[in-house]
């Protein structure tokens, strides 16, 4: 975004009574631009949608996350067994090499999951490095990768984090469990998890390690954190007495999102604007929505599409990305589509700083030929 006035604008000082006869309408009117742009920003997008479709010889494409390039990474296969994982970018899929779980992707487009064998790989510009395990544990499972490559996910049974290629168990766990396992990282080196065999509870760990169980959201139970963002908002689900909850925690205390229709819901993804992406089970009819929650408001993603885009019927979203573009599941043709905001926010404020820019240069033409 420009701070400055911008090309062509040199205000020399035979030019200010001339600003002055006309700067209070002007800034109320780019007031008026700017408050669009916060409307554009703030409301709900509508969304076109991207049948990304599948990569040569496979069956079917199991996404597992969308950077913030647009880039998205799954797992393919097809009758035969085979599963590689790809990178589809730009219409087009690379295959990564053989990975049996997904686990995350970063905007340099690296890819971190694990392989049929039960070891932790890291796919790097065409490079799989095999992650070392805890020690005692024969395997690792990789679950999330912030920006500078830090990865975090579960060794033996326990939350493990990685960097530099070295591993280090995240813990001590605050309370009882034998288990635990990190799911995400920010970019400070905030991660999140859960503990316990048979209770599940919400942890966070610090970027030096310090551990914090979370607060469980009034009436909930049992909440498993899914993701984070860098300004240490987390989302996830929460078993109720008869119900499925979406939560997001801020500062560590839980509560549960808006329903749809009273539905049950849960939590998958949050960028770092706040807007939440996940699933809702209707009840009315045992099918599934794609869900937006944003600004205290919850959406059916089948009610954001575009008009004249064709069939559709979002059924889950799995991730979003900084610019809005939320990764989902198509019921018709059973494949994974890119929902893309429509006009983007940027475009508000392309829009406002040309409508000002406009109404200067026909204020200073009619100025100068009302003196000559």
């Amino acid at each position: 975004m420009q701070t400055g006035a911008g090309p062509g604008f040199n205000i020399q000082s035979g030019n200010m009574h001339m600003l002055n006869t006309f700067h209070r309408p002007l800034l109320g009117f780019a007031a008026a631009v700017l408050s669009l742009a916060s409307l554009g920003a703030h409301a709900a997008s509508q969304y076109k949608v991207t049948n990304i479709g599948l990569p040569t010889g496979s069956t079917y494409f199991s996404p597992f996350a969308i950077n913030d390039t647009g880039a998205i990474a799954g797992i393919a296969g097809n009758t035969t067994g085979n599963r590689d994982a790809f990178l589809w970018s730009g219409g087009t899929f690379t295959n990564l090499g053989a990975l049996y779980r997904g686990g995350g992707l970063n905007n340099a487009g690296t890819v971190v999951g694990q392989s049929a064998s039960g070891q932790g790989v890291v796919v790097s510009q065409g490079k799989v490095t095999e992650l070392p395990a805890l020690a005692g544990a024969s395997g690792a499972y990789p679950l999330g990768i912030n920006q500078a490559g830090t990865i975090v996910g579960g060794s033996g049974g326990q939350a493990a984090i990685w960097k530099n290629g070295q591993v280090q168990p995240l813990g001590p766990v605050p309370s009882q469990g034998t288990s635990t396992l990190a799911v995400a990282i920010n970019d400070s080196g905030v991660s999140i998890g859960s503990s316990g065999d048979f209770v599940s509870r919400p942890l966070l760990w610090s970027a030096d390690g310090t551990v914090t169980e979370l607060e469980n959201p009034p009436a909930g139970y049992e909440p498993s954190p899914r993701d984070l963002n860098n300004t240490g908002l987390v989302v996830g689900v929460s078993q109720g007495i008869h119900s499925l909850d979406a939560v997001v925690w801020r500062n560590g205390v839980g509560e549960a999102l808006p329903r749809f229709k009273y539905a049950d819901g849960a939590a998958t993804a949050v960028n770092d604007a706040g807007q939440i992406v996940g699933i809702t089970y209707a009840y009315w009819d045992t099918s599934t929505l794609a869900t937006l929650w944003q600004d205290g408001q919850v959406y059916d993603l089948n009610d954001l599409l575009v008009n004249g885009q064709g069939s559709y019927d979002l059924t889950d979203a799995f991730d979003i990305n900084a610019f809005g573009q939320i990764l989902a599941q198509d019921g018709v043709s059973g494949r994974v589509v890119l929902l893309t905001p429509v006009p983007e926010p940027s475009t508000y404020a392309l829009l406002g700083f040309g409508l000002v820019s406009l109404a200067l240069v026909r204020r200073q033409r009619s100025a100068a030929s009302g003196t000559a």
